[in-house]
């Protein structure tokens, strides 16, 4: 079994997983977690490693740690939001030495594990927002981090970058600012699989609301990831 631990991009919730559209799908287990951050994921892995033996781990994560404190004073919902994940313990590391010295702590958990490690994905597709050069330099120390620890890495935002510049144009389009609209995306995007009509709809390419994947982003991180896995 082949444990993929994320947050709400790797559940799938709104939007689509990367799991679904994966070889053999049936050999993954998903463990995202809406709203989780690296350290909240770290706990959750220390928590897993006690009682499993797999071998095997895909990790996402990252997005959190840059988009939650934006979040917090975006609206008062969700700033409430933002306040319930960190108590939960979905604390964000957002200064990206901080969160380098976390991942490296993490990959040293699994250091007699084969990880495949996914890059931080765009947030927002106006790739010249603030927000998507955060991502950067967080995705440039991490893929150097990757490469000193032996792990494998998955430039899945390189990936995004291209398939949105093809389309000829970005969209401003980003998450409301009323949570409760969130839950009506996963009813329509999750549940009733309509990913690519609320994306289409929002003139977006490969997310539903500039952070979660619709069913091309998903399929395209899915393909990733096995040619990865074929190549190692």
């Amino acid at each position: 079994m082949i444990v993929c631990f994320g947050d709400s991009i790797t559940l799938g919730r709104p939007g689509a997983t990367y799991l679904r559209y994966l070889k053999e799908a049936k050999q993954y287990c998903n463990m995202g977690l809406s709203g989780d951050t690296l350290l909240g994921l770290s706990k959750r892995v220390d928590q897993f490693l006690v009682y499993s033996p797999c071998q095997e781990f895909i990790i996402a994560i990252g997005c959190n740690d840059i988009m939650l404190p934006f979040l917090h004073s975006y609206s008062p919902k969700w700033t409430q939001v933002v306040d319930g994940l960190i108590e939960r313990g979905s604390v964000p590391l957002p200064r990206k030495d901080s969160f380098i010295a976390e991942y490296e702590k993490l990959l040293c958990k699994l250091a007699d594990k084969q990880v495949i490690v996914v890059s931080i994905p765009c947030i927002g597709e106006n790739l010249k927002n603030e927000l998507n050069s955060q991502v950067d330099e967080h995705n440039e120390l991490l893929k150097k981090l990757c490469a000193k620890q032996g792990v494998s890495y998955v430039d899945f935002n390189g990936w995004q970058k291209e398939v949105i510049k093809s389309r000829g144009f970005e969209s401003d389009y980003f998450m409301t600012k009323d949570t409760n609209d969130v839950r009506l995306d996963v009813f329509t995007t999750t549940f009733l699989g309509l990913s690519t009509m609320i994306s289409n709809r929002r003139k977006l390419t490969v997310t539903v609301d500039g952070v979660h994947l619709n069913k091309q982003g998903a399929k395209g991180l899915a393909a990733l990831i096995d040619k990865t896995k074929a190549g190692s």
